[in-house]
């Protein structure tokens, strides 16, 4: 974060994932350095130690950004081209193998192929996505219920949404009992609630001027009621009540319906990314 975080922050609402989540690691290595044995050791049995953040630089210049938290796939900004090489001989001394790289699309495919070419295997386009910043909410159509925190009393069912929402976008998300637990302890998932609960969404990847919204998902029998577009719309206008300036979201560019949704609400397109899926050799 001393090399990364101003260059990231000149685009902070393109740089929202890899903030948010280098945000996340800083906190948690401040509270694991004064945490007893015990503590450290759990942190190590999750995965966090694996964690892999770095700077891509020329001339101790920043250039771009490299981040995996396992078991996830690689997270990359724009870099250039040249520097993919140097990019996969650091991460395959960390990992035997990564599911996928997300990023610009040019800076993707040279990445996977890169590891390819070091690892063996081959590589294919995954989902295509876009990434959207509002400013300012433009009131959704009004639609019957209202907004409200996520409790403990709907993780089963949120469970169940969180299922649903993995099989529609066709791409493997961890939105299990413990995941979706954590967020709704803190405060993250919100449901729209019409007699009973109807859509879900979240808000979370907080920076310094901004936020993510993300896995907004309505069951299929409550499709088609306006329940999505509102609760994006209120939860979005919380966030920037908070005192943020802006939300961000990624959008699956298959998906026509729920793009136009966010664009209608004052979501406006900033740039486009791609999962680019490794297929893997065991080495």
């Amino acid at each position: 974060m001393e090399r990364a975080e101003s260059w990231l922050l000149a685009r902070e609402a393109e740089h929202n994932l890899h903030l948010s989540l280098a945000y996340a690691r800083a906190a948690t290595a401040a509270k694991t350095a004064t945490a007893d044995s015990s503590a450290m050791a759990d942190a190590t049995a999750t995965g966090d130690a694996d964690a892999f953040f770095g700077t891509v630089e020329q001339d101790s210049v920043v250039v771009g950004c490299v981040i995996r938290t396992p078991p996830h796939k690689l997270l990359i900004t724009a870099i250039p081209s040249e520097a993919s090489r140097a990019i996969v001989e650091a991460i395959a001394e960390v990992y035997d193998q990564i599911p996928a790289v997300l990023g610009p699309a040019d800076s993707a495919v040279a990445v996977a192929s890169a590891w390819v070419g070091l690892n063996g295997g081959g590589w294919e386009t995954g989902m295509q996505q876009r990434i959207y910043r509002l400013d300012e909410v433009v009131p959704a159509r009004r639609v019957p219920g209202a907004m409200r925190p996520a409790t403990t009393d709907d993780l089963e069912s949120l469970t169940e949404w969180g299922i649903g929402f993995t099989r529609d976008v066709g791409h493997t998300f961890l939105l299990g009992p413990e995941q979706v637990s954590r967020m709704i302890e803190r405060q993250e998932l919100h449901i729209w609630q019409d007699e009973r609960p109807v859509s879900m969404a979240v808000a979370q990847g907080e920076t310094p001027n901004g936020c993510r919204v993300g896995y907004v998902y309505t069951p299929q029998e409550h499709r088609g009621h306006g329940y999505a577009s509102a609760l994006v719309a209120e939860l979005s206008q919380r966030m920037l009540d908070s005192g943020l300036s802006f939300c961000v979201l990624y959008t699956d560019l298959s998906n026509p319906t729920s793009n136009a949704i966010y664009q209608r609400i004052g979501y406006e397109a900033i740039c486009d990314v791609r999962d680019i899926d490794i297929v893997s050799m065991p080495r």
